[in-house]
């Protein structure tokens, strides 16, 4: 049963140019939850929405290896989709100073830096050479966690404020470690692999 479901979605992934997989279409439900959830963080119930559709990036990658639908168009969704989604976020974040924004530009700049990164990979090399590996989930995680937590902790304030200043401290701490931990050896590998790729330039 499980391979003749797994031979439909490969055989789809095939028709579609590698565009219809399940992982795909979880990035773009994803990326619509994003969408509503961002300008709402401020509430509970944008909250709510939010953080699975934020983190839906930590599960695309393994779904596609799983169901044997890798595709070229999903490695391209899985090294770049995640940015608009973030960088959105931490837009209504900001805006609605639901973080602290040295915390809020440190994701910013951090994400913009993988971005460039994986930008000149793709313009440089025949085939991909930066592909995140769990380090990079792990940055992911621990980065947009933090702020997450610290989002939680401004919805928080007025009714459970000793609650939202410890979750204000936990916030700091996944952020800034994270960074500091998995992030900038992250970004550094990512450019020696670009630098250091397979095949030749286009």
């Amino acid at each position: 049963m499980a391979e003749t479901s797994g031979s439909t979605l490969q055989r789809l992934a095939a028709a579609t140019g590698g565009v219809v997989t399940p992982a795909n279409l979880l990035d773009v439900v994803a990326g619509a939850g994003a969408w509503w959830a961002g300008p709402r963080l401020g509430t509970w119930k944008g909250y709510g929405v939010g953080a699975p559709s934020y983190f839906a990036d930590l599960a695309d990658g393994m779904i596609a290896r799983r169901t044997g639908t890798v595709t070229r168009v999903g490695e391209i969704m899985d090294h770049v989709g995640d940015k608009p989604k973030i960088f959105w976020a931490a837009w209504h974040i900001w805006r609605l100073r639901l973080a602290d924004r040295p915390l809020i530009a440190t994701v910013a700049v951090y994400n913009v830096a993988n971005g460039v990164v994986t930008g000149y990979d793709l313009i440089r090399n025949a085939e991909p050479a930066v592909f995140p590996d769990r380090r990079a989930k792990w940055a992911m995680m621990t980065t947009a966690v933090g702020m997450g937590i610290q989002v939680a902790a401004t919805n928080a304030e007025r009714t459970h404020p000793r609650l939202a200043r410890v979750l204000h401290a936990c916030g700091a701490i996944s952020t800034y470690g994270g960074v500091a931990a998995f992030g900038i050896p992250t970004t550094m590998g990512y450019w020696r692999a670009a630098r250091n790729g397979p095949g030749r330039p286009r």
